[in-house]
């Protein structure tokens, strides 16, 4: 994690964390925020065995619809990866019951609403959200949802 994403500036600006001085705040991230997740994947290369990113189960939005968070290394930005990633997770997610899964992304990361919407999630309203975990400082984002095909 730490040497390929949470280090990096260019992914950390639209998360809701800081870029990681040093391999023990991704430690204590992981150990804090990760491992208790019940939804959580790392994302891998086919034979390979590091993470190149993740996908959690982050909460629930303001009407109680379970919503998804994902990061990806830089370097495997626009290849497609996030989209084939976020669609085996909604169809894990819809095999375990879940009825509606919502994600959310900063409007300044169109990318993002864009693999949201290739993975026929629907536009539904923009909101404010806390930036950055530990600041009080806001930003707009636009919200998604998908149901249960």
């Amino acid at each position: 994690m730490f040497r390929n994403w949470t280090q990096d500036d260019r992914v950390a600006r639209y998360c809701r964390w800081y870029p990681h001085k040093d391999i023990s705040e991704t430690e204590w991230f992981l150990k804090n925020c990760c491992l208790g997740a019940e939804y959580s994947w790392a994302i891998t290369l086919i034979g390979k065995d590091e993470p190149i990113g993740g996908i959690d189960v982050v909460g629930e939005n303001d009407v109680g619809v379970p919503e998804i968070g994902y990061v990806l290394a830089h370097e495997y930005w626009g290849k497609g990866l996030m989209t084939e990633a976020v669609q085996a997770v909604l169809k894990e997610l819809f095999r375990c019951g879940f009825e509606k899964i919502g994600a959310c992304h900063d409007i300044n990361n169109p990318a993002s609403g864009k693999v949201m919407e290739k993975c026929g999630m629907t536009y539904v309203r923009k909101s404010m959200a806390l930036k950055k975990f530990g600041s009080d400082e806001q930003c707009e984002i636009k919200c998604y949802e998908i149901s249960r095909p």
